[in-house]
């Protein structure tokens, strides 16, 4: 018996080496492990959408060392502001309400290596995990795009976007953009989502650029708003003789007649507007013509009858 009961005693230790009876270590083992999936799944929609869309949210051309990019502990209650440098934004999770999701990954920069003169850029990515997408991205952007906040949508370029696109759940990506308060950097947000991976992804960053504006294409023959014969009648009145390369101190030593009709110069539409001396009447001083967006002004050499600008 007492032979017996050894050998039970002995299994029992045994068991309680190799962890069979106490799950207190099996359990720690699978806290990583969770973690890992959770992280994997969470980079769907930053490794394998977005690149779809031209974004590259993690910058794969530069390799990341682990010193490099940082997995940070998530606070209770997310995040209250993105911050890069001075410029800071109210996140995201200031408009999720109970039920949106919540952030469950942040990637901060962490340190730069000691052979760095400059460091690495500071670029913060907070991955969300959420039910839904077009609803939350509208109220972050009715905020984001407020004027008091100044963000614009733009292209990868940072060529400002006129219209406010209409956000799908399936997928999509934004890139939101306003001057950052270090001269020369822009305050940058990439935010992309899909919905196969219910993830959303924000990229918080300072790169160097400036915001550009598409340029307003007018038509040749563009009337819809040309200015009319007493406006231009009045600006020409208002300008000094020496700006038209005439004699005196005011144009009311003159009198202006228009001639109807349009004439291109250099493919504007202009009026000729004759200017005589009121101290010799019938005696043309000069022959302008002036641009209908009241732009240019070009005055005729009757010599040679060319035209040439002096505006």
């Amino acid at each position: 018996m007492k032979k017996a009961k050894k050998a039970k005693a002995a299994n029992v230790e045994a068991e309680g080496k190799t962890g069979k009876k106490k799950g207190g270590k099996k359990k720690l083992l699978l806290i990583p492990v969770a973690l890992v999936l959770v992280a994997a799944i969470a980079a769907a929609a930053v490794l394998f959408v977005l690149p779809r869309f031209g974004i590259d949210l993690l910058n794969r051309d530069k390799e990341l060392s682990p010193e490099e990019q940082l997995e940070e502990p998530i606070p209770k209650k997310g995040v209250e502001a993105y911050t890069v440098g001075e410029d800071t934004v109210a996140s995201l999770d200031t408009v999720l309400v109970e039920g949106d999701g919540e952030l469950i990954a942040l990637r901060s920069p962490g340190k730069p290596k000691e052979d760095s003169s400059t460091g690495v850029d500071d670029r913060f990515t907070y991955i969300y995990e959420l039910n839904s997408f077009a609803d939350i991205m509208n109220r972050y952007l009715d905020y984001l795009l407020d004027g008091e906040q100044g963000f614009k949508i733009t292209d990868e370029t940072y060529l400002v976007q006129e219209e406010r696109p209409e956000i799908l759940d399936e997928e999509g990506v934004l890139v939101l953009v306003r001057p950052a308060t270090e001269e020369g950097h822009l305050f940058q947000l990439v935010i992309g989502w899909s919905k196969a991976s219910a993830n959303l992804a924000v990229r918080v960053s300072s790169p160097e650029g400036k915001l550009s504006y598409p340029e307003k294409e007018k038509e040749e023959n563009d009337w819809s708003e040309p200015s009319s014969v007493s406006m231009q009648m009045e600006q020409l009145r208002s300008m000094p003789p020496s700006q038209l390369g005439l004699p005196g101190d005011s144009m009311e030593d003159y009198t202006i007649f228009p001639i109807d009709g349009f004439v291109k110069v250099d493919g504007l539409d202009c009026r000729r507007f004759n200017v005589y001396d009121k101290n010799d009447p019938g005696s043309i001083t000069g022959t302008f013509f002036f641009s209908v967006d009241q732009q240019h002004v070009y005055v005729l050499d009757p010599s040679t009858n060319t035209v040439s600008t002096i505006r």
